[in-house]
């Protein structure tokens, strides 16, 4: 198996929800052609070249960013989604902002990575509806997420949404090619229901969305992400996945030392893939004034996880401005000191 992940093996990395709106918040009411305006003011006052120099100062081995959620805004151009969600004014930005600032990034050595939701915008009525995304179909009638007697695995084939993800490749395919070799990896988001959706021998499946993800770069790495960590398992979903996708929430996790711990997982891998561990500094994703943790705390955890040639991502808050939240660049920099260690040394 192509090794696309090796760039992260026992190195760091940043992250930042920098959104339309905070994490699992609803968007706020008002005009389209208000909020459209609001949103590129937004993104063209992102400094990418200032966030770049930050990331390079700590030793960021690669960034994160987040291309829309939940909200239907996005940070990039996407003819595609316009068309297939049919806005008279695009919520997808005139900036191409990952572009920018993966130029930036790759001036100075640093990997860029997209992150992107399996699904479409649950907070954007119009876009769900016209890309035949029944999100109410994947939660009971108080809005929690359905789960199977597996954790995330719902066996419910009606679910499967063959014609939503056919369009959701289209417009993953058109970010793609847009980027190229600029986008080194994709961090997919709520590939809950893989079952339902994903795990088939004919397409659409996880082959045709790998496809979509590297229709631009071959070598991009990508995960996708099945729910955050609950249980004593790291695992992958599909062959396709080059690194685990980690998502840790608040709590740390340390899978080393167990008396039935892996070989493999202790060399930093789990089936095939790179081991990769991700939470945030600050209060919640993309949130916070200051870091959550004791310095020594994360960074000892960090040092441990890197020890085992896997992989840590930390997701910072950013201003409107894109750059970092001066409180965390001591932490992150003492996390970067661990990658510049000598062999043998961390």
């Amino acid at each position: 198996m192509e090794n696309r992940a090796a760039f992260m093996r026992g190195r760091f990395g940043v992250m930042s929800h920098w959104l339309y709106n905070p994490v699992d918040t609803p968007v706020p009411q008002g005009e389209l052609a208000s909020q459209v305006d609001q949103w590129n003011r937004r993104v063209d006052a992102f400094d990418t070249q200032a966030l770049a120099d930050q990331l390079q100062s700590v030793g960021a081995g690669w960034f994160i960013l987040t291309i829309g959620q939940n909200s239907g805004f996005y940070c990039a151009p996407n003819p595609v989604y316009d068309a297939l969600v049919g806005y008279p004014l695009s919520k997808c930005a005139q900036r191409d902002l990952f572009a920018d600032l993966a130029r930036a990034l790759k001036k100075r050595g640093i990997r860029a990575i997209a992150y992107l939701p399996s699904g479409a915008p649950c907070y954007d009525p119009q876009a769900m509806q016209r890309l035949e995304w029944t999100d109410g179909a994947l939660r009971d009638t108080n809005g929690v997420m359905l789960r199977g007697a597996g954790h995330y695995r719902l066996e419910d084939l009606s679910l499967r949404l063959a014609s939503f993800q056919r369009k959701w490749e289209q417009v993953i395919t058109c970010w793609a090619q847009a980027w190229g070799d600029l986008c080194d990896g994709w961090w997919i988001d709520g590939v809950y229901y893989a079952n339902a959706m994903y795990r088939f021998d004919q397409e659409p499946n996880f082959d045709s969305l790998a496809r979509a993800l590297r229709s631009g770069n071959p070598r991009a790495a990508i995960c996708l992400n099945q729910g955050i960590l609950r249980t004593d398992q790291i695992t992958v979903q599909s062959v396709q996945e080059d690194y685990t996708a980690g998502e840790l929430g608040a709590y740390l996790y340390v899978p080393f030392g167990r008396k039935k711990a892996e070989p493999a997982l202790m060399d930093g891998r789990v089936a095939d893939a790179q081991l990769h561990l991700l939470s945030f500094l600050g209060d919640q994703w993309g949130q916070g004034v200051s870091p959550r943790l004791p310095p020594a705390l994360s960074v000892a955890w960090t040092q441990e996880v890197l020890a085992h040639h896997g992989a840590v991502t930390w997701d910072v808050p950013t201003g409107s401005d894109g750059k970092i939240a001066p409180a965390f660049l001591p932490v992150l920099k003492q996390m970067g000191e661990l990658c510049a260690a000598p062999a043998g040394m961390i």
